[in-house]
C-alpha cells in the first residue's frame, strides 16, 4: 500500500464507486443550489474514470460535468460571487478565485473539499458580446474530480 502513497501523494481509502458517485451527485447539488440561477442545464450525471498510473480494476476516481446557460450573464457573476462566499461554509475550501489564463480571462474558480477528497473548477465564460446565430451559448461550467479511491476487497471497478 506504501506503494501507492508514493505514487499519487496519499493512500486511496476503500470505498464502493455507487457510494463515491452519490457523493459527487450530492457535492454537485449543494453547488447548483449556491449557483441558485434557474437556466437550462446539461443532463449527465458523475462518471468514473481511472487512476492514471494505477491498477485499472481496483483505483477509480468521479468525474462529473456540467453546465448551466440561458440565464443572464450578469446573474451568473453574481452566481460567481456567491459561490466564493458560500463554499466555505460547506466545506469547500477556495483555492483559486479569478481570471483564468484563457484569452478572454474568464471567471474561475477552483475549491477542494479535503474532507471529502473532491476538487470542483467552476468557469463563467460570457459570449455575450458574439452575435450570429452560431454565436457560443455564455455559460457556468463545473467540472467536479475525485481523489483516487479503491474499491473493497472482492470487487472491481468494472462491476459498475
Amino acid at each position: 500500500m506504501s506503494e501507492k502513497k508514493d505514487e499519487l501523494g496519499y493512500t486511496p481509502k476503500t470505498r464502493t464507486v455507487a457510494d463515491t458517485e452519490e457523493e459527487a451527485a450530492g457535492l454537485s447539488s449543494e453547488i447548483f443550489d449556491v449557483i441558485d440561477l434557474r437556466g437550462k442545464t446539461s443532463k449527465p450525471g458523475p462518471s468514473v474514470a481511472r487512476c492514471s498510473g494505477q491498477d485499472e480494476e481496483k483505483f477509480y476516481k468521479i468525474n462529473h460535468a456540467w453546465s448551466l446557460w440561458g440565464v443572464p450573464v450578469k446573474d451568473m457573476k453574481q452566481a460567481m460571487a456567491r459561490l466564493k462566499e458560500d463554499l466555505p461554509q460547506k466545506g469547500w475550501k477556495i483555492v483559486k478565485y479569478g481570471p483564468d489564463k484563457s484569452p478572454s480571462k474568464s471567471p474561475e474558480l477552483i475549491a477542494d473539499s479535503i474532507r471529502k477528497q473532491f476538487s470542483v473548477s467552476i468557469h463563467l465564460y460570457d459570449e455575450s458580446d458574439k452575435t450570429g446565430s452560431k454565436a457560443p451559448k455564455s455559460l457556468i461550467y463545473v467540472l467536479m474530480t475525485s481523489a483516487c479511491f479503491q474499491v473493497p476487497d472482492g470487487q472491481t471497478v468494472d462491476e459498475y
